[in-house]
């Protein structure tokens, strides 16, 4: 699955179950507070105290249903959040919003994208 948006529902199901599990939750959290930079391993793994190998199966994870990316700079592995895939599943939930009872048009609460970040002035280039 990884490389494309979830499409169907046991797809999206198996997404929702990746960020089902707490500290995957917070991983996202805390690389949604990086974004679009993202972090590198070792980063994340002191900000919330898991071990090396624990913190690699849950980032295997995330990045299997597209979560997360993953990209290798020197000796450094930084991961991001993929925030296509979050808008998506977001989506997903709203695509059927109000249309049983027609009382709100769900084309008011389209999504808008990520605004860019605030420049971070005491993080390294």
């Amino acid at each position: 699955m990884t490389g494309h948006h979830p499409r169907s529902v046991k797809e999206i199901a198996a997404t929702f179950a990746a960020l089902g599990q707490p500290s995957r939750l917070s991983i996202v959290r805390l690389l949604l507070s990086a974004y679009p930079k993202g972090l590198p391993a070792g980063e994340i793994q002191r900000e919330l105290g898991i071990t090396a190998s624990t913190l690699s199966h849950h980032l295997d994870k995330l990045r299997q249903v597209g979560v997360v990316q993953a990209v290798k700079d020197r000796q450094w592995i930084w991961y991001s959040v993929q925030s296509d895939t979050l808008k998506h599943l977001i989506d997903f939930l709203f695509e059927e919003c109000c249309t049983r009872n027609q009382v709100v048009n769900p084309e008011m609460y389209e999504l808008t994208d990520i605004p860019a970040p605030i420049p971070c002035q005491n993080c390294p280039d």
